[in-house]
């Protein structure tokens, strides 16, 4: 794999540089001064890769998302049964590698900056969309998944990202009130109530 040019190095590290001010002081107080001195370049340097703080948002988007799925998918190629592969994977969902304060925050605050900026949400669809797609290849291992209709599949897929979103902001509003890890059981028995209707219904049919 060849090595990364100059330019885009340069704006790795400042993506990276916003998004420790973000985790670290929240966006409204990242501005462009402080990713400039986060990331150790004159305040000019940012305006030479980035025509303003919403396109460094719309990117660090995207290197929030690929930091995740490269720390899913190393912890998937230690595993060698498919059947801890697909327990494993869902188990990850609902674990710190994408329930935690850095990670939940810097989410909600690229959230609100979505509610005015259209490219961001586009970027932030994006993201779970893939978020989605991963979930449907990664439950194509479970019996009976692959009969089900597409629109199933993405409902189902659409169903597991909601439970993750929705016991997410829980945790971070009060992380008292819920333990992410007790709810990979019930999103495990939610997956194999769906599939083994859809899948009965399926055979009534056929008959």
């Amino acid at each position: 794999m060849g090595r990364k040019s100059i330019a885009n190095e340069r704006r790795d590290q400042i993506v990276e540089a916003f998004y420790r001010c973000t985790v670290s002081q929240g966006l409204a107080a990242s501005s462009i001064r402080k990713i400039a001195e986060e990331a150790r370049v004159q305040p000019s340097t940012l305006h030479h890769y980035f025509n303003n703080r919403d396109e460094i948002i719309e990117e660090a988007v995207v290197y929030f998302t690929d930091m995740i799925f490269k720390d899913f998918n190393n912890q998937m190629k230690s595993l060698n049964k498919p059947g801890d592969t697909l327990s494993k994977g869902i188990e990850f969902i609902f674990s710190k590698g994408m329930i935690n304060s850095d990670y939940t925050g810097f989410f909600l605050e690229c959230c609100v900056a979505a509610r005015n900026n259209e490219n961001i949400r586009k970027t932030l669809a994006l993201l779970f969309n893939r978020f989605r797609e991963a979930i449907q290849d990664h439950l194509e291992q479970m019996d009976g998944f692959s009969k089900l209709s597409s629109n199933d599949k993405h409902m189902l897929s659409a169903l597991i990202v909601a439970l993750h979103e929705g016991i997410e902001l829980q945790w971070f509003a009060d992380e008292t009130a819920i333990r992410p890890d007790q709810a990979l059981e019930t999103t495990f028995q939610l997956i194999r109530f769906f599939v083994h209707e859809k899948t009965k219904k399926l055979q009534g049919e056929s008959l």
